[in-house]
């Protein structure tokens, strides 16, 4: 999935230091994405699914954004506010009604129909993975440019702290635009060689069924969950 993912979005005009929003609720499309464009040397943008028209648009001027992926659920949004970005040229809709139709590309379609590149660009540790925007700060969000090196780290460490095995489980139920999704439960995930399960958002009612659903060792979350 991961190296169709890259091989769509080169083939898209996506290159080494492009950056690409991501407006996505949890789904594996952007596991894909971010990880595909990672490959590729682009950077992947997350963008908070609460976000309204003008403060999309921000992120994508700000980013200087090339590309777009989101979902059906948030296309209204995610169309008015690159209306707004005259440096998005490629949009990704993840299936519906919308996908080929007018402005949007079917991301499913698009992502099957690749085939994985023959070769991939030189990729430092240095280099930009994600620019990730900061929400506690006067003003405007400020993108936070995160490195391959910096996520590996992250994930290395987590794995390290929670005695992580190839046998454990990880649960989360934050959403992706979060970096602790990001560093914690994915690339922690990945350094252990464990299992990650995610759900799509956190409910009070249900968090604890879907723990003991995933049989999940190793649970992320925040204080106020």
């Amino acid at each position: 999935g991961v190296l169709k993912a890259s091989s769509m979005f080169h083939g898209l005009g996506v290159e080494k230091g492009d950056r690409v929003c991501l407006f996505l609720p949890n789904c594996i499309e952007y596991v894909y994405s971010w990880f595909g464009l990672s490959l590729i040397g682009a950077i992947s943008v997350p963008v908070n699914t609460a976000y309204k028209r003008d403060e999309m648009a921000y992120i994508l001027n700000n980013a200087e954004a090339k590309g777009l992926v989101t979902d059906p659920t948030l296309a209204d949004v995610a169309g008015a506010a690159a209306d707004l970005a005259p440096s998005v040229t490629v949009r990704l809709l993840r299936g519906g009604e919308e996908a080929n139709s007018g402005s949007w590309t079917d991301y499913g379609e698009a992502h099957a129909m690749a085939q994985p590149l023959e070769t991939l660009p030189e990729i430092s540790p240095y280099d930009i993975s994600m620019l990730v925007y900061t929400s506690g700060t006067t003003g405007n969000p400020k993108g936070v440019q995160v490195t391959h090196q910096m996520y590996v780290a992250a994930g290395q460490g987590f794995a390290h702290w929670t005695q992580a095995t190839p046998d454990d489980r990880f649960f989360t139920c934050l959403p992706y635009y979060h970096a602790n999704v990001q560093y914690y439960s994915t690339m922690g995930a990945l350094a252990a060689g464990a299992t990650l399960v995610v759900v799509d958002r956190f409910s009070a009612s249900r968090f604890w069924d879907q723990v003991r659903e995933a049989q999940a060792t190793v649970v992320n979350f925040i204080g106020m969950m």
